[in-house]
């Protein structure tokens, strides 16, 4: 028996230590709530987030397309994890474009957690920013706290300078590097008959698209340690800009040349900051900018004897091209004029009076900023004098520029003045990137046997055709201008007595839409007594547009057919392509078919759900989204899809339907349906 007590005792005690080993392996085991960080995004344009840790994994994807966070998102940190090389994974939780709230990983070094400062927060607010530029503000500040950020008031409407940007020929884009979304189609910069774009200026230069110019002029895009200093002040100052930070700009170019002409590039750079009292650091930026890091534009080449190391006066005329004109500018202007010490027929010479020339026509009559030297947005008579078409030639030459400011030089005094716009967008605005032709016009547009009304021309999108009561069908047919672009309704389609809507869409290689619309009545008595064979229901039926309104949003589609009454006679629901619909959601463009007694259809109308812009019956992010295609033009709406976007019912489409639809979205308030 003791010998058995013992046994059990000593199982009892290594029972007994096991347990407290477990214990304690347990408490290591605890997993405490990580420390949430409010935090903001610091790359120079864009991020991918990621489903994981580490390259490896997929992008994370929102209502189809990968997530790309930009400069002074504002998230928060809400894990951290390894990734298998080693370096450090942020898990961020923010917010979309759909303002539902996402969850994925971001690199640890494109992260800068957000510190409190009271002090600079009073300072922005001081200054006018709006909310939208504090976060890459912030983000800065906490960086470089020695630099000064002044809101410059432009007190111009922001959609106006954009339109006034966009004037033909006020900026390009080089047409053969760049995607065509950032090329123009608008008239006069686009040939639609054989889908190429209009050439402005020497070496290939096209019209920029409307939605390029916005993401260039917009400030908002451009608040990284980079391409902030086209905001940078361009005044001299001997004290701070010196031949040791114009080696950062010089070097690996034509300009790290310290045998020409008996001295250096860098010595003639500071004898014109000396000269104009323009910062020598623009200056060579300038000059990169406009004859490149190898110095072989023709303006610089020597076999004339004549310079033009900023291009000045170099643009094409009827009769010289850009270069030509800007030597015929620096030898005198065909006159012997020698203001800024023309002509200029030595390096040293053209560097220091192209220095001149640009002191006094840009820095000191307010155009002191690379910004507004290219987008003129101050002064009496904005959107002119602007010294570059290249629409991307301020951001270029920017990151150029801040190559100087390198190392301790960083944390000197710099002061910024950025501009501000009324009634800018709430959001940075995106740098489109479709490509491919984006050629969606018709060339032909036919029924037929019959004539159109108007008579077919391809930029009228809507047309009339009236057709014999024995017409059952005719034949729709069409091509386009572009052999990459698709076409669907055509072929033959079935007619009802009355007024039959056929929508002929065309989409362009690069995703775009464009919707024809011919409506053929067919003539016929759609009954003979009035009070016979019409529908009855809470519904609104407006026989003027053939269209049945205040209808629920998600109303299944046996809902909705039981409350429609027609006396002697039947009804069905239709989807938008004709087929019948007897389960799902009622939605936006299906069509309700009222019969006779005999099976005859006499007539015909197309539902409208105010929000439901896509046709599914429910108001969601993905009507939003074709809301966003449409302002954008990646996709046209037409027809009761274009009138379900005014949410207000004030007869336009506008920015105030967008929020009542996202407010619907939210359960802030609800669509009115009539």
């Amino acid at each position: 028996m003791k010998i058995h007590k013992r046994i059990w005792a000593v199982c009892l005690a290594v029972m007994l230590v096991a347990a407290v080993f477990a214990g304690l392996a347990g408490e290591k085991r605890v997993s405490y709530a990580y420390d949430e960080k409010g935090a903001i995004i610091k790359v120079n344009s864009s991020v991918n987030v990621r489903t994981g840790a580490g390259t490896g994994n997929g992008v994370l994807q929102a209502a189809g397309q990968d997530v790309q966070l930009t400069n002074g998102k504002e998230v928060t940190i809400i894990d951290e994890a390894p990734a298998s090389d080693g370096s450090l994974w942020y898990k961020i939780r923010f917010t979309y474009i759909d303002n539902a709230q996402y969850e994925g990983f971001v690199r640890s070094d494109f992260v800068a957690v957000a510190a409190s400062d009271d002090a600079f927060e009073a300072y922005l607010n001081e200054q006018g920013f709006p909310e939208s530029y504090k976060p890459a503000l912030r983000t800065l500040h906490a960086a470089y706290p020695n630099w000064s950020f002044k809101a410059f008031h432009t007190n111009l409407d922001w959609n106006a300078s954009v339109n006034a940007e966009t004037v033909l020929g006020r900026n390009l884009v080089h047409n053969s590097s760049s995607p065509s979304s950032w090329k123009s189609v608008q008239p006069g910069a686009y040939d639609w008959n054989n889908s190429t774009w209009i050439s402005f200026d020497s070496g290939g230069w096209v019209m920029a698209s409307p939605e390029i110019v916005r993401y260039y002029m917009d400030p908002r895009n451009f608040l990284t340690d980079q391409s902030i200093f086209m905001f940078l002040y361009q005044s001299y100052n001997r004290d701070v800009q010196n031949k040791d930070g114009l080696a950062y700009i010089v070097a690996n170019t034509f300009l790290n040349n310290s045998n020409v002409e008996g001295t250096s590039y860098s010595d003639m750079l500071i004898a014109a900051a000396e000269a104009s009292q323009v910062s020598p650091y623009v200056l060579a930026s300038a000059i990169l900018q406009e004859m490149g890091t190898s110095g072989n534009s023709g303006s610089i080449s020597g076999e004339s004897g004549l310079f033009n190391f900023y291009n000045i006066g170099a643009y094409r005329t009827s009769t010289q091209s850009a270069v030509q004109r800007g030597l015929w500018y620096a030898g005198g202007s065909g006159t012997g004029a020698t203001s800024y010490g023309r002509p200029w027929n030595t390096r040293q010479k053209a560097i220091v009076g192209g220095a001149l020339w640009y002191g006094e026509q840009y820095v000191r009559v307010g155009q002191n900023t690379i910004y507004l030297k290219k987008f003129n947005v101050q002064g009496s008579n904005p959107y002119s004098h602007q010294y570059m078409t290249n629409v991307g030639g301020a951001y270029e030459e920017a990151v150029k520029l801040s190559k100087a400011y390198s190392g301790d030089s960083r944390q000197a005094t710099l002061e910024f003045s950025i501009p501000v716009f009324q009634n800018m967008p709430g959001n940075p605005c995106p740098r489109p990137s479709g490509n491919g032709s984006p050629n969606y016009l018709l060339s032909d547009l036919h029924v037929d046997g019959y004539d159109l009304s108007p008579a077919f021309e391809r930029y009228t999108t809507e047309y009339n055709v009236i057709v014999g009561e024995n017409v059952g069908s005719v034949s729709i047919g069409a091509s386009a201008y572009d052999g990459s672009a698709s076409i669907s309704g055509i072929g033959s389609v079935n007619l009802n007595v009355g007024v039959n809507s056929c929508e002929v869409k065309v989409t362009a290689q690069n995703g775009t839409t464009k919707t024809y619309v011919i409506n053929i009545a067919r003539e016929g008595d759609v009954g003979s007594d009035p009070g016979q064979n019409q529908p009855s229901s809470d519904y609104r039926f407006d026989d003027n547009a053939m269209v049945i309104t205040d209808i629920k949003p998600s109303t299944p589609v046996q809902t909705f057919l039981a409350n429609v009454h027609v006396e002697g006679g039947s009804a069905k629901l239709l989807n938008h392509d004709g087929s019948e619909a007897t389960s799902g959601t009622a939605g936006t463009g299906d069509w309700l078919a009222l019969y006779d007694e005999a099976g005859n259809e006499t007539k015909r109308y197309q539902l409208l759900i105010y929000g439901d812009i896509n046709g599914d019956g429910k108001i969601s992010s993905t009507d939003l989204l074709a809301v966003q295609k449409h302002i954008l033009k990646m996709q046209e709406l037409g027809g009761v899809y274009l009138t379900a976007c005014d949410a207000n019912h004030d007869g336009r489409f506008t920015a105030t339907d967008l929020l009542e639809i996202q407010k619907h979205i939210l359960k802030l308030s609800e669509l009115v349906q009539h």
